[in-house]
């Protein structure tokens, strides 16, 4: 018990340094979430992360940084391509459940955790796609999204379906450990530009991280 409610402690603070205040429920929520990850991952490989500090400085922290490095509009659709274990989407999600978000994730046991999660947590609007971004973009009828989130993923591999998914006045922002190659994301078949870059470190020391935005690059 001790021990839990120092993580608490450290969630509510950890979030405080990027100016993000975590309700009570919020803080449940996020417990729910990581008490579920590490049950789950002794069976599933869904994080090489064991440690719950790590967890909530590397995973938890990390993700929610994408709502300081942009704005997230009141309702919009995020979606989270290759979201793993669940981030960055559902630690956004839970900071702003008025976010409708979806989550797309090859892996169907991953997927299957997702579901567990989601369903646990009672989270609203929230969909959960089994499979690759290619064939999310492939379906016949899909909503735009207002931001692509993407973190441990390469991006130029996927920007031609990340472009068709997107609204026109969308972003996209990529986690990474150090500022990214541009030369990469703006390459002469890539839609998009660098628009800005966020750079913050996590609690304990675990590293700086760089948030790269990038909105579509408009002909002229």
């Amino acid at each position: 018990m001790e021990q839990e409610r120092e993580l608490r402690q450290f969630l509510h603070a950890a979030a405080q340094t990027l100016g993000l205040t975590l309700t009570d429920t919020q803080i449940e929520h996020f417990w729910t979430h990581l008490t579920q990850l590490l049950r789950w991952n002794k069976t599933t490989n869904l994080t090489s992360i064991n440690d719950p500090y790590e967890i909530i400085g590397k995973h938890f922290v990390d993700s929610l940084a994408a709502l300081v490095a942009v704005e997230f509009p009141f309702e919009g659709h995020v979606i989270d391509v290759g979201s793993g274990g669940g981030f960055p989407g559902i630690p956004l999600k839970i900071a702003r459940q008025d976010l409708r978000l979806t989550l797309i994730e090859p892996s169907h046991k991953k997927s299957s955790f997702l579901r567990a999660v989601v369903g646990i947590l009672q989270l609203r609007d929230v969909c959960i796609f089994s499979g690759t971004i290619a064939e999310y973009a492939a379906q016949d009828q899909h909503s735009l999204g207002d931001l692509i989130v993407v973190r441990a993923l390469r991006f130029d591999e996927m920007a031609p379906f990340a472009s068709s998914l997107l609204k026109r006045m969308g972003h996209v922002v990529l986690y990474g450990t150090d500022r990214s190659d541009r030369a990469t994301l703006i390459g002469t078949s890539n839609p998009f530009k660098v628009q800005s870059e966020y750079k913050f470190s996590l609690p304990r020391n675990y590293g700086t991280r760089v948030l790269t935005v990038l909105s579509q690059a408009v002909s002229t």
